[in-house]
């Protein structure tokens, strides 16, 4: 038998959880040729780091113990080459494998292999188990373990059940797994029907953990491909490997366009703010409006960061819109420009600031032309109806946006032979709505101005 059909079966001790905070202690390579174990490697691993006194007491290896061993830079080259061109088996792979693949790479070795997963194996040709721990297997399968939580008393163990998964294997699980791999790149706790299942359509995806709680939402163009990408490569971040270990199911929700998936997506994080998704700032402004009244009693309008307490006219994106803004607004009301501040760093810092004699209008004149301009943009809402492509031939999607607030998404059946805006809207689909959905929604209407239809006042609901 060729090389590439042998089989790496690896152990490996750690000093935690994840490959990135964390190093090697021990490793043990077992390579099988499919018969029986034809190579034995097994090196205690001086970490050059400190363990911590659980581990210790798990697996029994001390500070000790290590003192004097090898570091893994120093065993580098005999573990590259006992793994380089074999079939990487492990019990949990994902975990020894993400060590190994940062250890290598660390040491100058750009290695990767496919993988076979003894615990997925498991779970097809042995199933109805309550649990596919190696501990647990090993008890049922009859396998002895003459030194659990050591590299090679694990490794000889899974050994054993990876010789009992070959011999039962009467369905060719293994060959199909190696076939794709697709399996073996997914966490352990999902299963290859639950992403086989996934549309390579646009639309939201939902990682929920083994209580059904959603633990993140994406959207993606091709579900399907944007699914597997979170599964592809070897991140060692506790963050992600925690992550990647949650997930045991997938949801999905088609939409038919990106836009609607971006709404889709930020309404459900708005809804049940799942742990995992971290990025979103970006549904808050950046920047506001904001009006205050001086010791003298002026109205003033200033352009500033958005501040919970501060007492905001409009929102923006950027601060150059919010600047623009406030600029139009004094050119059109002849507003006194010693009465508007613009947004700059410098007037952040206090000690940048320089006192100006100010030229005043009339208290009177000028509050009033302010409360005129508040009059004015509350009679400027806009209101209007984008029809767009469904998630079928016989639908449209519709974002409905009401006086500057996007207030309903959804779908409809022949949205094209609406007269009444109530022949289109449902309340059912009546959103949490904020900034960004509002921002997307505005930016896109602006791209394709043909998709949309202005609403008067009186076709309003």
């Amino acid at each position: 038998m060729n090389k590439q059909k042998h089989f790496a079966i690896v152990d490996i001790e750690t000093t935690g959880s994840h490959a990135g905070g964390s190093r090697i202690t021990e490793v043990a390579i077992l390579i099988h040729n499919g018969k029986k174990v034809v190579e034995r490697y097994q090196s205690l691993v001086n970490p050059q780091c400190p363990i911590p006194f659980a581990i210790q007491m798990l697996t029994g290896i001390t500070p000790d113990m290590l003192a004097d061993v090898p570091t893994f830079d120093e065993i580098a080259e005999d573990v590259y080459h006992l793994l380089q061109g074999r079939i990487f088996v492990a019990h949990n792979v994902n975990f020894d494998y993400s060590f190994l693949v940062k250890e290598l790479k660390q040491a100058g070795y750009d290695w990767q292999a496919p993988k076979l997963c003894t615990v997925r194996l498991s779970r097809k040709i042995f199933p109805g188990h309550r649990s596919y721990s190696l501990g647990e297997l090993c008890k049922v399968r009859n396998i002895s373990i003459t030194a659990r939580h050591r590299a090679m008393g694990d490794a000889e163990a899974t050994v054993e059940l990876f010789s009992q998964l070959l011999a039962h294997d009467k369905n060719q699980y293994l060959q199909e797994s190696l076939g794709r791999n697709i399996e073996h790149r997914l966490p352990t706790h999902l299963s290859l029907a639950q992403f086989q299942r996934l549309p390579e359509s646009t639309g939201i995806y939902i990682f929920r953990n083994k209580k059904g709680k959603i633990i993140y939402v994406g959207k993606a163009v091709n579900i399907k491909k944007r699914v597997l990408s979170h599964f592809e490569g070897i991140s060692s971040s506790l963050r992600r490997q925690q992550f990647i270990n949650d997930i045991a199911t997938i949801d999905f929700e088609e939409s038919g366009t990106e836009l609607m998936a971006l709404l889709m997506e930020c309404q459900m994080i708005k809804k049940y703010w799942p742990i995992h998704n971290r990025a979103l700032k970006r549904y808050e402004p950046k920047f506001a409006l904001i009006q205050y009244e001086d010791m003298r009693g002026y109205i003033r309008l200033a352009v500033s960061r958005v501040a919970d307490h501060a007492n905001s006219v409009r929102y923006f994106e950027t601060v150059q819109e919010a600047n623009q803004f406030l600029a139009n607004l004094l050119e059109e009301f002849n507003l006194a420009a010693t009465l508007c501040t613009f947004y700059s760093p410098a007037t952040e810092k206090s000690e940048d600031r320089k006192v100006v004699k100010e030229t005043l209008p009339s208290l009177d004149e000028h509050n009033q032309t302010i409360a005129f301009i508040f009059q004015q943009l509350t009679t400027r809402t806009r209101s209007f109806l984008l029809i767009d492509r469904g998630r079928n031939d016989e639908e449209n999607s519709y974002i409905y946006f009401k006086k500057d607030k996007l207030y309903a998404f959804g779908f409809v059946e022949y949205a094209q032979q609406w007269s009444q805006v109530e022949d289109v809207v449902s309340y059912t689909d009546k959103c949490i709505s904020n900034f960004y959905m509002q921002h997307i929604v505005l930016q896109y209407a602006e791209r394709f101005p043909e998709k949309v239809t202005i609403l008067p006042p009186s076709a309003q609901q």
